[in-house]
């Protein structure tokens, strides 16, 4: 076969690859087939984190999000209002870098994920607190978080949120019990 044809098919099992559009072992094999094994193909470019100040920046913020969030609820005297127009940022701020990083196939999405989840779980017991003073409630805020948790985990087949929903639902269950 001519090398500009195989340069070409490279190329497109290269792009299916990168966009998911075959499994990552069809796509080795066809890359270690058509180059007749001199190209590298075990090493994924896209499964490492992209060193870019942008994603550095992106990830930082992200993380900065979590005392925010507490600082915002806990330690200022802003009016209602102002604290959901902060969280809603907040949150909006958590689906971009979820968009993002998923486009970018970056192990950072995770982040995201985790960053997103918490800042809802803190700002949904806070509601509850703030608006209704019954602790049935608020356990069920809880638990409601924590089954969250589980669905997301078993939808994105994410095992930490499995774990840490059902963690989660164990120590609410200590607490009311013991």
């Amino acid at each position: 076969m001519e090398d500009t044809r195989k340069r070409v098919i490279v190329k497109e099992i290269q792009y299916w690859k990168n966009h998911q559009l075959l499994p990552k072992e069809y796509c080795d094999f066809l890359l270690a087939l058509y180059t007749e094994g001199e190209e590298d193909v075990s090493s994924d470019k896209k499964a490492f984190p992209q060193k870019s100040w942008f994603t550095f920046i992106c990830v930082m913020i992200l993380l900065s999000l979590l005392p925010s969030s507490f600082l915002v609820i806990y330690f200022t005297e802003i009016s209602m209002l102002m604290q959901t127009g902060l969280h809603l940022i907040f949150f909006i701020f958590t689906a971009f870098g979820y968009w993002y990083f998923k486009k970018a196939n970056s192990i950072y999405v995770h982040i995201a994920i985790i960053v997103f989840l918490l800042i809802l779980f803190i700002y949904s017991v806070y509601l509850v607190q703030l608006s209704v003073q019954q602790m049935i409630l608020l356990h069920t805020t809880v638990l409601f978080n924590c089954i969250l948790w589980i669905f997301a985990g078993v939808w994105k087949k994410v095992f930490y949120l499995i774990a840490s929903g059902i963690i989660g639902i164990v120590m609410w269950l200590l607490f009311i019990f013991f």
